[in-house]
């Protein structure tokens, strides 16, 4: 698979029409004539509705991942969480042919995916243009490297239709300002019988995820402040945003293992408590980090053009489930 494939399949994220490189470092949309850059390998595909990027802010700012700080910091700092998808995730999944990995941030897991797929194309996007050329740096320490890195909205995914063999997010979607919204992108530039990984994301029910998210301080204060998304929605409810936007085979994995949560004491106890529990009590109930694994069949051809309409309906029924207060598990 030849590098250059991407750069046919761009389009504009303000009109949707295809986007065609129109220079060493340029491309340009075929329908605004919008211009976009590609500096410093992160091609700059932003809608420019988006305003002040509180997300890019936040990155430059984050203590061990911040500004001036070595990449090794970043790599330091996501351990536990570099631990759990290089034992328990890369030996699970196919990541074989296009792969595009939503909300990246430093893209280790692209890195770490490139390095096991050599062959396959690896897209790292996220919404801060700083996370992703840190990330250039974190796939250097990783002795591996990601195809194309990619400045953009996650619910406005500059890709076209059908594109991507696999489209992976990894705690990303609970800070998405709409998650239905960019459920329905990752279907939409997921080819048919292609697979969606959403790893990471929390699951809790009312009043579990009140009293708990209360003690994840440090994390939702700091998130709070930067006006950063931070979602919790019930297990039923993740399932609802995926079944809505047309996957299919929605399956559910329950990552109750503390080895991996070390980052502070009460996240490890709890989570040395819960991996004793029955999953029947959790993520409708207890929190609890999921992985959400979907597909796209060809018998769901129009379904996620149509959730659009639906969206109000089960935004509104989602939005009690949403946590009360900002917090990540």
């Amino acid at each position: 698979m030849q590098k250059d494939d991407l750069t046919d399949h761009l389009i504009c994220p303000d009109c949707r029409s295809k986007v065609i490189v129109s220079g060493l470092k340029t491309l340009t949309c075929t329908g605004c004539k919008r211009c976009f850059s590609w500096d410093n390998n992160i091609i700059q595909m932003l809608p420019s509705r988006i305003g002040k990027n509180y997300e890019d802010i936040a990155w430059k700012t984050l203590p061990y991942e911040g500004t001036e700080k070595p990449a090794w910091m970043a790599l330091l700092h996501k351990k536990d969480r570099i631990m759990y998808f290089y034992e328990r995730i890369l030996p699970k999944i196919d990541f074989v042919g296009r792969v595009l990995e939503i909300g990246a941030g430093t893209c280790w897991a692209s890195a770490l995916i490139k390095k096991k797929h050599p062959q396959s194309l690896i897209v790292a996007s996220d919404i801060s243009p700083y996370a992703l050329e840190k990330g250039c740096r974190v796939a250097a320490l990783l002795d591996s490297s990601v195809d194309y890195h990619v400045a953009c909205d996650a619910e406005h995914l500059p890709f076209s239709d059908e594109y991507f063999d696999v489209v992976l997010s990894n705690a990303a979607i609970h800070h998405f300002p709409d998650p239905q919204a960019g459920i329905c992108e990752m279907w939409r530039v997921l080819r048919k019988g292609g697979k969606c990984c959403s790893l990471g994301e929390v699951a809790a029910g009312v009043p579990f995820k009140t009293i708990l998210t209360s003690q994840m301080g440090p994390a939702g204060k700091r998130a709070k402040s930067l006006e950063i998304q931070e979602k919790v929605y019930n297990l039923t409810t993740w399932k609802r945003f995926f079944e809505s936007c047309g996957f299919a085979g929605i399956a559910v994995d329950f990552d109750k293992t503390w080895e991996h949560k070390l980052y502070d004491w009460f996240t490890a106890l709890y989570y040395r408590v819960l991996s004793s529990i029955p999953n029947i009590f959790i993520g409708n109930f207890l929190p609890c980090n999921i992985d959400i694994y979907a597909n796209k069949t060809s018998a769901s051809d129009d379904t996620a053009r149509m959730s659009r309409h639906r969206m109000p309906l089960i935004e509104k029924k989602a939005e009690k489930d949403a946590a009360v207060g900002n917090a990540a598990l």
